[in-house]
């Protein structure tokens, strides 16, 4: 058996069964390695017959030197073997790749040469090193002669082999590689193929050095050389500039003068060659994503790139498509660079670090370098920078068949095509978008909003349809800075809206969308701006008004487009989804009868026709998603317009024998649509459901028609799944019998194995470590070469869908859900696992999450699950704390906080449920708290770590207020995350007490203890955490880990209450802890430290409680004074006294009822207080009544604030005044209370 040249004719023409490729296959690895080489030494020449054989058998050898680097079970050679074949074809691979004079195949040998050194190195780290450094010595001629496929050769082995090369390279290796190519520039002996050769070799090189640096720098990387060699060839973006490393060194030696020789090759433009101008533009793009510090290690350099790039940027592109493309290639350079946070910094804040050399000037307190950015240049103060060829393209890219773009049919999804012939503008837009935000809103939107003016000014549509994107554009970049122009913004949408042309209406409804996105909504954690948005307000009628018209458009794009603009402004807050901030009715309710008027016309459609446009039937969809909005946010308002149920249903059923996508997806909006408006209009507390029932039972019956006839391709069984879930949280029980058909279908969707497949690449010339399209991922896996790695996302799409659906599921059954708890948690409890997607992990979390709530509801209840809860909750618990620790950072921190999320909540919920004997339902161990607080702790570490460089950067670094703003954001959450994990602690200290304390000290104490003062940290979140779960630990773990923890607790408690500018969630939490200290550790506090705190408590709660900020604090600091003094055996109850004015200020603070905990602890203080005489009932009897009836009305609603037998005491409380104050008075203090109070008095006395 061996490879001959009819081997090779036949693989080449393959016959059916490929019977070649079978042959080839039966040849040892080493006998096809050395017979490669053979024939490729005897077909290398220039004979044209030879070219298609010379170029197979490089395919193929290169194929089996990237095997080579396998393990032993792939090769069945031991590693020395494989270095010794390896070596065996290296010398005569090199001696082809020299004899520069044959072309036709050249290249391939070089790749084969580079795989051969990656191989080399993965095998052998030293006999890798040894080969790199032949391989230097050997291009070193070529390098000095300009040769591209040299340079070709070198950028490739940087790419593949970037360890190996920088542990033999160096700077001056390097250097004396590029010198001589460098004064053929400086001569001007050089074309502009050999420049681009130079220059990718130089990045990659560069490149190299990053990765390499990244691997040896890293804490985490593997010692062993081999594994070190295949990690470092992974790309990876640096956000860093280290004016001082090697790649800034080779780049400030060289860089310039060739970007120089770069701009001089394309002056005049060339324009045969504007393709390789475009390609160097993409080197250097890619570099300044991998390593910045190549292209900005110092102001020459720097300078050299942006004058290069905006030299390419502002060529007049004479309406040749291919300058266009160069033009955006060096703006995205530009973008790229300008979006490092090093030079973004130095960009906005000018310093001595500026480069002064860009341009003079900058006196007026912008930095030259972002002045030549916008400006363009340096003499001229036209705005002709980078914003402005952006603003150009967007005008001159766009298709200008106006009349064909509106004849095209919308269509339910954009496809890659959708746009293609919008490109060059969508492309300029998105980086006009990037400078916005990377340049920073204040140095942008002036010059921006110029050219808007001047774009006004004409009557082209082209210019209208770029004002409005670019105006878009800018509102999602600089959201905080476009604030003020907002009206204005509206005004000018508004006008353009009644345009003729299509294309302008379209690009208005767009904006209009947006801005209804960005409508400021007030919350705790985020509080109105000074200026804030309020579109809907303001302009809410017009854009309604401009919608509905436009809903009738006869371009179904623009209908279709008016319908999604109606959504947009029905969402609340910022227009997403689940944002769980609600439209205030005023800003709908006067509209709904209009817009459903409106959309009369796209429902209208005749649905079973035959052919029907898909552009009608995407409006149809859109106009039944804008009738689902419209009822959301009415709620039980939108009743008079119920009939419109009759539609949906018939709609929901139409045209079963017709299984087009299309109609697929109309079906699903439909009974999506039913689902939402029969829970709307049902009402919060469901006091309309009757008039749902029939219709829900005919939607259920349905849908389970639909899944035992396993008829899945008629309503997509995303939006099924999600209408029965909202339909069980209406019909609660009466959805019971329906959970057999709907359960299996659901469960199944999330059991099913995932497809994943791993095949031979079909480009296997392709030189990048992991390229990512539409048909999977290309990966290059040591010992089997360049593979494509296919995964089934569909699949992973119904997977978490699924858990969003049992999610629902679970949460609106409640108990009802018991039966299903175990195939439910056997489901999804693998899923927490799942490598391959996030949003599978993140919504499996939360659905575990609900199902072990239902489990605990059923325990309670009887209903089936008494066993499940108590076996669910370390698996789940230790489960989900183990998912989070291995949560990356560069995973979505969405994903981290929903993991985090359901953890907090299933210990919550554990902590909580009892059952009727007192017991709880589930109980955590101490063994496996200790290991699930391990891993929280090292998570609340990084969160910390992660929140105080963000505060380093804000007060340090940041200059820019949108910049800002992204970073309060990314503040905000990250806090919400550390809320969960300091919860997750918290519930397992409470519910295991005293037993906790080991863990508390060994793993908690130290790390959070010295956070408790600022003295720790200036983060006021991190005080909190530690003080919080340092009050737990004195409450909750008995008398001696409070007297151990209270003295440390002092501490953070004096600073925050004697700090006037405190944070009040930390304020609150001190005085929280306080009473904690007094009650639990009395001894930790002198006489002296009491009263001087005892004095700042005083100050808190010395006020009319309706008066009060913070009502939380309020009760806090009235409980934590009785805990000081009034109460007996409190620490200052013998010191203090006199305590009438503390008494009379505890008697106008009650009830309490924000904490339950701390209202039960006061009010049962109370009836002490009472029985001992310290409170006079003839005196205090108004203060008493007031109380008395405030708290039994409290109860009588449902909240625990007082025991049964407290409540007890209280009515015996009443008996006592009725014995001791006339009636007149009584009366008198009766008739000025709150009605339920009266009424829950009257009822208690009965």
């Amino acid at each position: 058996m061996s490879i001959t040249i009819e081997l090779l004719d036949s693989m080449l023409a393959p016959s059916p069964g490929n019977p070649a490729e079978a042959h080839y296959r039966t040849i040892p690895l080493d006998s096809r390695v050395r017979e490669l080489t053979g024939l490729l030494t005897q077909l290398y020449d220039n004979n044209a017959a030879n070219a298609g054989r010379c170029m197979l058998a490089a395919v193929l050898l290169r194929r089996e030197v990237e095997t080579l680097a396998g393990k032993q079970q792939l090769t069945g050679l031991v590693p020395s073997a494989a270095v010794s074949l390896i070596g065996e074809i290296a010398n005569p691979l090199m001696s082809l790749f020299l004899q520069n004079q044959v072309k036709q195949s050249r290249r391939q040998i070089g790749f084969i040469i580079a795989e051969l050194s990656s191989s080399l190195s993965l095998v052998s780290a030293e006999d890798g090193k040894e080969w790199m450094k032949t391989v230097l010595n050997h291009i070193r001629p070529g390098c000095g002669d300009m040769d591209p496929l040299t340079f070709q050769l070198l950028g490739d082995i940087a790419d593949r082999s970037p360890l190996t090369l920088w542990s033999v390279g160096s700077v001056e290796v390097f250097s004396s590689l590029f010198s001589s190519s460098i004064e053929l520039i400086q001569r001007g002996s050089y074309t502009l193929k050999q420049l681009e050769g130079l220059l990718h070799a130089l990045l990659q090189v560069g490149i190299a050095h990053e990765k390499a640096k990244r691997i040896m720098s890293s804490q985490s990387a593997s010692r062993d050389q081999i594994e070190q060699a295949l990690m470092a060839q992974f790309e990876e973006k640096s956000s860093t500039v280290d004016a001082s490393s090697a790649s800034a060194l080779i780049g400030k030696m060289f860089l310039p003068t060739i970007l120089e020789g770069l701009t001089a090759a394309g002056n005049p433009l060339p324009t045969t060659q504007i393709d390789i101008l475009s390609s160097c533009m993409s080197h250097l793009s890619t570099c300044s994503i991998q390593c910045p510090s190549m292209l900005a290690g110092d102001d020459s350099s720097l300078t050299c790139l942006l004058r290069t790039c905006m030299y390419f940027a502002q060529l007049n592109n004479q309406g040749n498509e291919d300058i266009s493309f160069l033009k955006l290639s060096a703006l995205d350079v530009l973008a790229t660079i300008t979006n490092v946070p090093q030079i973004k910094r130095m960009i906005l804040k000018p310093s001595s670090k500026s480069p002064k050399c860009v341009m003079q000037g900058g006196g007026d307190g912008k930095s030259p370098l972002l002045k030549f950015l916008i400006q363009g240049n340096d003499e001229s103060s036209d705005q002709k920078g980078v914003l402005y060829v952006c603003a150009e393209i967007a005008i001159t890219g766009v298709d200008d068949d106006e009349e064909n773009w509106a004849d095209d049919p919308a269509s339910v999804y954009d496809t890659e095509s959708s746009w293609e012939d919008d490109y060059a503008a969508l492309h300029a837009e998105s980086l006009l978008e990037s400078f916005v935000e990377n340049l920073g809103g204040a140095a942008t939107l002036q010059p921006i909003f110029q050219l808007v003016d001047i774009l006004l000014g004409s009557s082209s549509w082209q210019n209208q349809r770029a004002v409005l994107s670019i105006l878009e554009r800018c509102l999602a970049a600089a959201p905080a800075t476009f604030i003020p122009h907002v009206g204005s913004t509206v005004d000018v949408t508004l006008r353009l809206i009644q345009s003729s042309s299509n294309r302008v209406q379209y690009q208005a409804l767009q904006l209009l969308g947006a801005l209804c996105c960005a409508n400021t909504v007030e919350s705790e954690d985020h509080p109105m701006p000074s200026q804030p948005i309020l579109v809907r307000e303001n302009y809410g009628n017009k854009i309604l008004e401009a919608s509905a018209h436009l809903i009738q458009s006869p371009c179904t794009k623009v209908a279709s487009h008016a319908c999604l603009t109606v959504v947009s402004y029905c969402r609340g807050g910022n227009g997403q989804a689940d944002c769980m901030v609600p439209l205030e009715k005023n800003l709908i309710l006067p509209f709904v009868g209009s817009l459903l008027e409106a959309l009369k016309v796209p429902l209208s459609v005749d649905i079973s026709q035959q052919g029907l446009n898909e552009g009608k039937l995407t409006v149809l969809i859109r106009a039944i998603g804008a009738i689902a909005c419209l009822a959301d946010a009415s709620g039980e308002e939108f009743l008079p317009h119920y009939g419109i149920m009759v539609g949906l249903k018939a709609t929901m059923k139409a045209c079963p024998n017709m299984r087009t996508h299309e109609l697929s997806v109309l079906r699903g909006a439909a009974i999506e649509a039913a689902s939402i408006v029969g829970q709307s209009t049902s009402g919060p507390d469901g006091e309309n459901a009757s008039l749902y029932a029939k219709d829900a039972s005919e939607i259920m019956e349905f849908a389970t028609s639909l899944l035992n006839s396993e008829q899945t391709d008629i309503v997509p069984m995303d939006q099924l799944f999600a209408a029965c879930a909202r339909i069980a949280a209406v019909m609660k029980s009466q959805y019971v019998p329906f959970m057999p058909s709907i359960l299996p279908h659901i469960l199944k969707r999330a059991t099913e194995k995932l497809e994943v497949s791993i095949t031979d690449s079909e480009d296997n010339n392709k030189q990048e470590t992991t390229e990512r399209d539409d048909e999977g991922y290309n990966i290059n896996i040591p010992g089997m070469g360049l593979k494509k790695v296919k995964i089934n996302t569909t699949q992973l799409e119904e997977k978490a869908n699924s858990a969003r659906a049992i999610y629902e599921h679970a949460r609106s059954l409640g108990t009802e859900f018991g039966p299903y708890v175990a195939p439910s948690a056997d489901a999804f409890l693998p899923l927490l696992q799942n490598e391959y997607s996030g949003d599978v992990r993140s919504t499996s979390a939360q659905a575990l999450c609900q199902i072990f709530k239902a489990s605990c509801l059923a325990a309670k209840e009887g209903n089936g699950a008494q066993s499940l809860a108590p076996t669910l909750l370390p698996q789940l618990a230790k489960a989900l704390a183990k998912q989070l620790s291995q949560e990356s950072d560069d995973d979505e921190l969405e994903n981290r906080y929903a993991i985090a999320d359901a953890l907090s909540e299933v210990l919550y919920d554990a902590y909580t449920h009892k059952m009727p004997s007192g017991m709880r339902v589930a109980q955590i161990s101490a063994l496996d708290a200790r290991e699930i607080v391990s891993h929280v702790m090292i998570l609340i570490a990084g969160c910390l770590a992660r929140r105080s460089r963000l505060i380093t950067e804000m007060t340090t670094d940041v200059v820019d207020e949108d910049e800002l703003a992204r970073c309060e954001e990314k503040l905000n959450s990250e806090q919400e995350l550390l809320t969960h994990l300091v919860d997750t602690v918290g519930y397992q200290l409470k519910s295991l007490g005293q037993t906790f304390t080991p863990i508390f000290s060994q793993l908690v104490a130290k790390p959070l203890g010295k956070l408790l003062t600022s003295s720790g940290t200036r983060d006021d979140r991190a005080r909190l955490s530690a003080t919080c779960l340092f009050d737990d630990c004195v409450e909750h773990c008995g008398p001696e880990a409070a007297n151990n923890y209270a003295p440390q607790l002092l501490q953070g408690i004096v600073e925050s209450l004697n700090d006037p500018g405190s944070d009040t969630d930390l304020k609150r939490a001190s005085v929280y802890g306080l009473s904690q200290v007094a009650r639990n550790a009395p001894n930790a506090l002198s006489s002296r430290l009491g009263q001087d705190l005892l004095h700042q408590i005083f100050q808190l709660c010395n006020a009319p409680k309706s008066d009060a900020d913070d009502a939380a604090l309020f009760e806090n600091a009235v409980s934590c004074m009785a805990s000081l003094v009034l109460f007996k055996g409190a620490p200052l109850f013998e010191t203090i006294s006199d305590k009438g004015i503390l008494t009379k200020s505890f008697l106008a603070g009650l009830p309490l009822e924000e904490d339950f905990d701390e209202a039960i602890i006061c009010h049962e203080g109370l009836c002490d207080m009472v029985e001992m005489g310290f409170i006079n009932i003839n005196t205090d009897y108004g203060d008493l009544i007031r109380i008395i009836g405030g708290v039994l009305s409290i109860v009588a609603e449902g909240y625990e604030v007082a025991s049964a037998s407290t409540c007890s005491r209280l009515l015996s409380v009443i008996d006592r005044i009725q014995q001791s104050v006339d009636g007149n008075s009584i009366q008198g203090v009766f008739s000025q209370l709150d009605p339920s109070a009266q009424e829950a008095l009257v009822a208690a006395m009965q």
